[in-house]
């Protein structure tokens, strides 16, 4: 299997399984924005995706940290950094009051 079919593969088995954990719509926005933005930073990950909205991820290096940031604000978030475990940030970023 090719790399970019099996990246495509992987996505939709994503999509699918986060359309059956019933994720409300603060969720779902949370989700696409992180997959989003996680496109060009290959080291973010995502620990948690709470039902108010709230985005919690890791970089693994202090410039996608930054072009993370940025992307998720892009997307209408604001973040802050929550806790930093050895050199990796943890960022948490709220859905923008409307």
């Amino acid at each position: 299997m090719t790399t970019a079919l099996r990246a495509l593969t992987c996505t939709a088995l994503l999509l699918a399984l986060a359309g059956c954990a019933g994720l409300n719509p603060d969720q779902d926005a949370g989700w696409h924005a992180f997959h989003d933005c996680q496109r060009t930073t290959s080291s973010a990950a995502l620990e948690d995706l709470l039902q108010g909205g709230r985005v919690n991820y890791r970089t693994q290096e202090g410039v996608e940290f930054s072009t993370m940031k940025a992307c998720m604000e892009r997307h209408g978030y604001v973040c802050d950094l929550g806790v930093t475990i050895g050199s990796r940030p943890n960022t948490h970023c709220y859905p923008r009051a409307s």
